[in-house]
């Protein structure tokens, strides 16, 4: 049995003594690399300020992520439409201060990517890769930051932005769709 097999036997018997580990990047073009950060689960991974290896993608290098205390509510759906999420990091404000000072002046999108990873106890070294339920692609769309705390509405990308008619983004050209234009 593989490992990722092992790990969806834990999820669908409901096994209490794996550890459901959570990761946060947070990417922009004004940074020179990623902030990663791990959600500490009841500081039993290391106190805040260590750092967790875990890899990005099934075999990949294992690469180091904060431990700090975050939480998360994913953008989901209603019968009106999408639904915002939200996003609280607590204690990091150094971090983040800094990447608010460097994304002043860019007309772009801070990114947000979620991965979730099952581990069994002691077994932090087998982690391959991230589980299936990674959440990728989405925007900060409005960010606040004190002292102690930084918190943002996550969302997808709106596409009524993206297919547009004309432009650098055009989706839908009067060439390849001449229906769309008459």
């Amino acid at each position: 049995m593989t490992l990722k097999q092992a790990l969806q036997e834990a999820y669908a018997s409901g096994d209490a003594d794996g550890v459901i580990v959570t990761t946060l990047e947070v990417d922009h073009a004004s940074l020179d690399t990623a902030i990663l950060l791990v959600q500490n689960v009841d500081s039993e991974l290391g106190e805040p300020g260590d750092a967790l290896a875990l890899p990005l993608e099934e075999g990949g290098p294992k690469v180091p992520h904060l431990l700090c205390a975050f939480s998360i509510i994913a953008p989901g759906a209603d019968q009106d439409g999408p639904t915002e999420g939200k996003l609280q990091i607590d204690n990091v404000s150094g971090l983040l201060h800094d990447l608010m000072k460097g994304v002043i002046g860019y007309n772009e999108a801070i990114r947000i990517t979620f991965r979730q990873y099952r581990v069994l106890p002691g077994q932090f070294a087998a982690v391959t890769g991230p589980d299936d339920d990674t959440l990728t692609g989405l925007e900060m769309t409005a960010f606040d930051l004190s002292a102690d705390r930084a918190e943002g509405t996550i969302a997808w990308p709106d596409g009524r932005q993206q297919n547009v008619p004309t432009g650098p983004n055009a989706f839908f050209d009067r060439d390849s769709y001449p229906g769309l234009f008459t």
